[in-house]
C-alpha cells in the first residue's frame, strides 16, 4: 500500500512520470492478486426449501398448490399495524365494537377468496380451444375489418391491393341493395348475396376470400351461409 501511495502521489505531482506508472500498476497487481487469494467462494451445503412450482401446475386451472381451500378462513386476525393505531388514536380499545354507540362487530370480518381460476375464462380463450386446428394467420385477424386484413395479407405476400368492383346496385333510394367482386391475384370473388351499404358490402366481399383462403371459419356469418368463388380470369 505504501508503494501505491507514492506512485500516486510522484503522478500528482507529474502525470508522465513512468516509473511512477509501472510502480501502481505493480502494486495494485499485487493487491488484486492478494484479494483472489483470499476471497473463499460459497459452498452449496443443501437444498434452499424452495418448492418450484412445474409447468403442469402453474397452468392448472382448479385449486393451486400453493394454497389452502379455507387458508384465508383460518389465518390470525391482524393485531397491529397502522390501522390499529389509528383506531386507538380515536379512542377504539380491543373488544370494543365499531361505530359511535361501539354496536358494531367485534371481531374480524372473515373474507373466503376464490382460489382457482373456474369461471374465469373468456370467450376468446374458450373459442380458441375449441378451434385449434385454424391457422396462425386466423388469429392475427381477430378484431380486424376484413377489407383491413385483406390489405395487409396482399402486403405481406407482396400482391397487388385487391380491387372492389361494384356488381350490383339496385332498389330505392331508402332501400338500396349492393354487391361487389374482388378481383385479387388473378381471381375473382363475390358474396351471393346483397348488401344494405357499399361499406357492408366491401367487408363481406373482403370476408369471402378471407374464407376461400382458409383464413377465417366458413361459418363466421350468421346471415349467409353460401359463396360462391367466381371463376378465374
Amino acid at each position: 500500500m505504501s508503494e501505491r501511495a507514492l506512485a500516486q502521489k510522484r503522478l500528482s505531482e507529474n502525470a508522465f512520470d513512468l516509473e511512477a506508472m509501472s510502480m501502481l500498476n505493480r502494486a495494485q497487481e499485487r493487491i488484486d492478486a492478494w484479494a483472489q487469494l483470499n476471497s473463499i467462494p460459497g459452498q452449496f451445503t443443501g437444498s434452499t426449501g424452495v418448492q418450484v412450482l412445474t409447468q403442469e401446475q402453474l397452468a392448472n386451472t382448479g385449486a393451486q398448490a400453493w394454497i389452502k381451500k379455507d387458508q384465508f378462513l383460518r389465518a390470525a386476525p391482524v393485531t397491529g399495524g397502522m390501522g390499529a393505531v389509528l383506531m386507538r388514536k380515536m379512542g377504539w380499545r380491543e373488544g370494543e365494537g365499531l361505530g359511535k354507540n361501539k354496536e358494531g362487530n367485534k371481531e374480524p370480518i372473515l373474507v373466503d377468496f376464490k382460489t382457482d381460476r373456474k369461471g374465469l375464462v373468456a370467450v376468446g380463450e374458450r373459442a380458441q380451444k375449441r378451434s385449434g386446428n385454424f391457422s396462425a394467420a386466423m388469429k392475427d385477424l381477430s378484431g380486424k375489418h376484413p377489407v383491413s386484413a385483406l390489405m395487409e395479407i396482399c402486403n405481406k405476400r407482396r400482391w397487388q391491393p385487391p380491387e372492389f368492383l361494384l356488381v350490383h346496385d339496385s332498389g330505392p333510394d331508402h332501400r338500396k341493395h349492393f354487391l361487389f367482386r374482388v378481383l385479387i391475384n388473378g381471381s375473382a370473388y363475390q358474396p351471393s348475396f346483397a348488401s344494405p351499404n357499399k361499406k357492408h358490402a366491401k367487408a363481406t366481399a373482403a370476408t369471402v376470400v378471407l374464407q376461400a383462403m382458409g383464413l377465417l371459419p366458413k361459418d363466421l356469418m350468421a346471415n349467409a351461409t353460401c359463396f360462391r368463388s367466381a371463376s378465374r380470369r
